[in-house]
């Protein structure tokens, strides 16, 4: 008896051979949508860490952290531009 297990990003399949037959099983991984922080979320961190910076330079910042998390959990770059 053989038993593979094939990941990707999307799916799992795990295959077992017995006997010279093969019976295998594909499953798709739940995917979760991504959720930004709000406005809201976004001006609490302004007022815990003070700097001389603008609420709107400081949420441009906040959004290219964002975005660099992003890429690196899904592989897409989309940069907003406020």
């Amino acid at each position: 008896m053989t038993i593979r297990i094939l990941f990707s990003d999307k799916t799992v399949r795990v295959a077992v051979e017995l006997n010279g037959g093969v019976e295998s099983l594909t499953t798709e991984l739940p995917q979760r949508e991504w959720v930004e922080l709000p406005d809201k979320d976004i001006k609490d961190l302004y007022f815990k860490y003070p700097m001389a910076l603008t609420f709107q330079s400081f949420k441009l910042f906040i959004k290219d952290i964002e975005s660099k998390v992003k890429e690196k959990n899904d592989g897409q770059h989309t940069r907003v531009d406020y």
